[in-house]
């Protein structure tokens, strides 16, 4: 596919505030379920009252407000706007800086005195640049652009449906979107197959009620380059892009969710009872790696901690036997025999009375002794 430069499709105006409109289809907001406002919607004053709120909310909008009352507003970057109506336009790319600057002007008009002069008139006008081409994604390109690598930070989740809308809707390849925003093909592939697994998980699992996005950074982390013998657990199909085994899937699930069902009603189905995510006991995305080891390494510490939930013990229980292992290949042969000896000849001394006293337990301590005798016989030849 042959990429376009956009700067093209951009050209440099001076746009009134009032004239421009924040985006209620931001993709900060975009979640699976979310509904696209049509633009003959977007200046109706209910939906930019909400996406004000929003932004303020959970986007630290206050601080370029402190900001901004005290510098004026500062063209570093222009703002990126696209035509709604005529003379009308929402915003691309600068969200946060056109809220701060319409909250301004908000409190001026409450309290007159409370802005300067100077600090209004950097906020009458604009510099933006405006975008004249047809891409339906364009908001997602230029957003990606200064966000997929950092500046405010992208949920993981987010910056993983902006990829894959590119490879699905633009057609674009893994080493396409990688040389875009920076990113190896490989790294690209990891972002986008962590959101297939996460769309399966959320659309035909067990848990499709509690999942959301928090869980995203966990099934990206499945496909670490260190992380095969979680991958190969659960079975993933490169082709239909979904884990095969759905028993392993549910389970993977359940310790993401855990539910509380020991002290319910038996009669109650179980898949009613909420997981809890903040029970979950993979409880950091790293925790996949001690995950794949103990697959890969200890399958028993690994059902250990199937059965118990702890992953920590199982793993602190799997490295100190892989320590042990790795001494006992180290160690002075001479000296293993001797310290055996030493503990042979204690255990003697401290013979039980009840084996003395039991005539089964005797005779098969006796047998032992005997053999011993043997062997010591031998040796002294």
């Amino acid at each position: 596919m042959e990429m376009s430069p956009i700067f093209k499709d951009l050209t440099t105006a001076d746009v009134p505030l009032e004239k421009i409109y924040l985006d209620p289809n931001n993709p900060r907001f975009i979640t699976m379920n979310w509904e696209v406002i049509p633009d003959s919607e977007i200046p109706d004053h209910k939906v930019q009252k909400k996406t004000i709120e929003r932004l303020e909310s959970e986007f630290s909008v206050d601080r370029l407000v402190l900001n901004m009352e005290m510098n004026g507003y500062l063209p570093i970057d222009r703002v990126i706007l696209r035509s709604i109506s005529d003379n009308n336009y929402v915003v691309l790319e600068g969200n946060r800086r056109i809220c701060a600057a319409k909250q301004i002007l908000k409190y001026s008009q409450e309290s007159p005195d409370s802005i300067s002069r100077e600090i209004l008139d950097s906020i009458k006008k604009i510099p933006c640049l405006i975008y004249t081409g047809v891409n339906s994604e364009a908001s997602w390109i230029f957003q990606g652009l200064r966000h997929i690598l950092g500046i405010q930070e992208w949920s993981a989740f987010n910056k993983a449906m902006l990829i894959v809308k590119l490879m699905e809707d633009q057609k674009m390849t893994q080493t396409e979107v990688g040389q875009k925003f920076g990113l190896t093909a490989f790294g690209v592939g990891q972002w986008a197959r962590g959101y297939y697994a996460f769309k399966q998980a959320r659309d035909e699992s067990d848990y499709t009620r509690e999942l959301d996005e928090r869980a995203y950074p966990y099934f990206q982390e499945i496909f670490n380059r260190s992380n095969s013998a979680t991958r190969e657990w659960l079975n993933w199909n490169e082709q239909t892009k979904k884990f095969t085994d759905e028993l392993n899937f549910n389970e993977f699930l359940s310790w993401l969710y855990p539910r509380d069902t020991e002290e319910v009603d038996e009669s109650l189905d179980p898949t009613t009872i909420l997981g809890d995510w903040k029970r979950k006991k993979i409880v950091t995305r790293d925790d996949i790696r001690i995950l794949s080891y103990l697959l890969s390494k200890a399958p028993q510490e690994f059902d250990l901690f199937r059965r118990e939930g702890n992953l920590e013990k199982a793993y602190s229980i799997a490295i100190q036997k892989e320590y042990e292992k790795e001494s006992k290949k180290t160690a002075n042969p001479s000296d293993e025999l001797f310290q055996s000896l030493d503990l042979t000849i204690k255990s003697l001394e401290n013979t039980p009375y009840k084996i003395l006293k039991d005539s089964a337990l005797r005779e098969k301590l006796l047998e032992k002794l005997t053999t011993i005798s043997s062997l010591i016989r031998d040796l002294q030849l």
